[in-house]
Order: C-alpha cells, then sequence, then structure tokens
C-alpha cells in the first residue's frame, strides 16, 4: 500500500486570489458601467436641457421663434413638436393680452378725453342748472360709451379663452338689441323693425355674446341709415344668418374688408358725422367680428349702391 500526500495551501491562495480579482474586477466594471451610462445619459439629455431653455427664452424675449423639427419620429422630434405647440399657446395669449390692451386703450381714450373736458369745462365758472344737467348728461353718455366697450371687450377674450358656448334665442337677441338702439333710433328719427322669424331659432352662444355681436352692427346701421333699418333673420347649412339691412349710403367695395380693423372707419362716416351720423373710433365693428369669430360665427359686408348690408353668421343652438 502507497500512501501519497499533497499539500492544497497553494490551491487554496490561488482560489482566495481569483475571488478577490473576480470581486475588483467586478467593481471596476461596476464603476465604468455606471461612469458610462451617467455620461450617456447627459448627452441623451443635453438636447433636451438646451431645447427647454431655448424654449424658455423664445417665450420671454422671442416669442415668434420655433424648433420646426419637422414631422415627430422619434422622442425628441416628439419634445420639439410639443414644446412648439406650447409657445404657439403663450404666443396667442400674449396675442391677445396685446391686443386686448391696445383695443382697450384705444376705445377708452376718446369718451375719457370727452368726460374730462366736459368736467372741467362745467367746473371752470359757475354755471345755470340747466348747464349742469346737460354736462352730466354728456357725461353719462360718455360712461355708458366706455362701459359697452369694457363689457365687449371682456365678452371677447372669455370667448377666445375657450369657455363654455351657451345657447340662445334669436329673436330675444335682436329684440334686445331693438331696445338698447331704441334711444339712438328715436334721435336720428329712423325706424328700426324686426322682421318674422321661424321658431324656434336658437344660437349656439349665450344671449349677452349675441347682443354684444349684433348691437355695435345694428347701431352703425342705424348711424348711416336714412329712414329705416330692417333685422331678419334664418336658418342656414350649420348656424343662423342674421341680417342687418339700411337705407343709407352703403358701403363702398374696397371698404368691405377694411372697415373691420381696428380704428378705421368708412368713407361714408364723414358725411353721417356732419349729419349727426355715428362718431365712434371705429372699433365697434372691429369687436362685433372679433367676437362673432370667437364664437364660431362672422360678421361680413355686403357692398352695394342700394344701402348697407351686414351679414351676422352665428352657430346654431
Amino acid at each position: 500500500m502507497v500512501v501519497a500526500g499533497v499539500s492544497l495551501a497553494p490551491y487554496h491562495h490561488t482560489q482566495r486570489i481569483a475571488l478577490v480579482g473576480s470581486l475588483a474586477l467586478a467593481a471596476a466594471l461596476l464603476v465604468l458601467v455606471a461612469l458610462v451610462a451617467r455620461w450617456m445619459l447627459r448627452a441623451a439629455l443635453r438636447p433636451v436641457a438646451r431645447m427647454t431653455a431655448d424654449a424658455e427664452a423664445w417665450s420671454e424675449h422671442e416669442p415668434n421663434r420655433r424648433f420646426a423639427a419637422g414631422k415627430p419620429y422619434d422622442e425628441l422630434s416628439q419634445l420639439a413638436a410639443t414644446l412648439d405647440g406650447l409657445l404657439d399657446r403663450l404666443a396667442a395669449g400674449l396675442r391677445r393680452e396685446q391686443r386686448f390692451s391696445a383695443e382697450m386703450s384705444h376705445e377708452l381714450r376718446t369718451p375719457l378725453a370727452k368726460v374730462r373736458a366736459e368736467a372741467e369745462l362745467a367746473l371752470r365758472r359757475e354755471r345755470q342748472p340747466d348747464e349742469y344737467r346737460q354736462a352730466l348728461e354728456t357725461i353719462l353718455r360718455n360712461t355708458q360709451q366706455m362701459s359697452a366697450a369694457i363689457e365687449m371687450l371682456v365678452s371677447a377674450a372669455q370667448q377666445e379663452s375657450g369657455l363654455a358656448r351657451g345657447r340662445s334665442s334669436a329673436e330675444a337677441a335682436l329684440r334686445d338689441v331693438a331696445e338698447t338702439c331704441s334711444a339712438l333710433v328715436a334721435e336720428r328719427g329712423i325706424d328700426l323693425s324686426v322682421g318674422s322669424l321661424p321658431a324656434p331659432l336658437d344660437v349656439g352662444v349665450d344671449l349677452d355674446v349675441a347682443v354684444r355681436v349684433l348691437q355695435p352692427v345694428v347701431e352703425n346701421a342705424c348711424g348711416f341709415a336714412t329712414s329705416r333699418v330692417d333685422l331678419s333673420a334664418e336658418r342656414e347649412k350649420g348656424g343662423v344668418l342674421i341680417r342687418v339691412d339700411d337705407d343709407g349710403p352703403g358701403v363702398q367695395p374696397g371698404e368691405v374688408e377694411t372697415i373691420f380693423a381696428p380704428g378705421v372707419r368708412g368713407s361714408a362716416a364723414a358725411g353721417a358725422a356732419g349729419a349727426g351720423g355715428p362718431a365712434g373710433a371705429g372699433l365697434g365693428l372691429a369687436l362685433a367680428r372679433r367676437l362673432a369669430r370667437a364664437g364660431g360665427g362672422d360678421v361680413v359686408a355686403d357692398a352695394s349702391a342700394d344701402g348697407g348690408h351686414f351679414l351676422v353668421r352665428l352657430p346654431a343652438g
């Protein structure tokens, strides 16, 4: 019998070295992977951070700048499209605020100047009670004009902000407008008639919105009319068509669009103002069209030699 013995110490030592080396290599690989992953993530997110910074800077200083990455094909292009949409909404909101401020200042400047001038004139010296009454009536008319302008501007801003739309009767809106314009009708000595309407005829906006769309158009017709203003309404495909006709000088072919620009008045305004016609700042029709379009409708003028013809379209209720 032969018995042989070999020491296992070298094997155990090799085993320990292999274990320690494996752990060290695993730790090194883990650190390396972490560093590589961090670098890759930072490299991948760097365009996102840059796009975010650009969007923030553009929204404050250059609201018309866009990424314009084209049709989305990956995550970054999808983010660019999303940010472009956000910038579009911010720019639209900014334009609405700027337009609101400009129109407010434009519309209120004239009546406010009249109120101040009338008050200063009344306080310059002692006057008779009738003179004070006349001054107060002038101030009241101008403050009513300012109040109506503010209400219309606020309504337009609310409609453009996407508030819920209501439903109202077209006949009720026309009757309210006729009643509101009764003082102007009596002052001008004209006849304002509301034709028979098909029943029921509803529009897809609140009653106050419909009245604010129609009132400047009807007031404009009453200001230019010679003897009559006719209001009528009918149903058309997808909406309601309201006609405002007068026997005044009408709208020139080259002015069917320009009269809807803020602060612009037609060529017939000078003669009508001299004959007691409208002497406003030229913002009523512009606000009427803006409010109608915000509610899904429109206001257009029809050039004709036989009088003024305006068409107010509102969505059906």
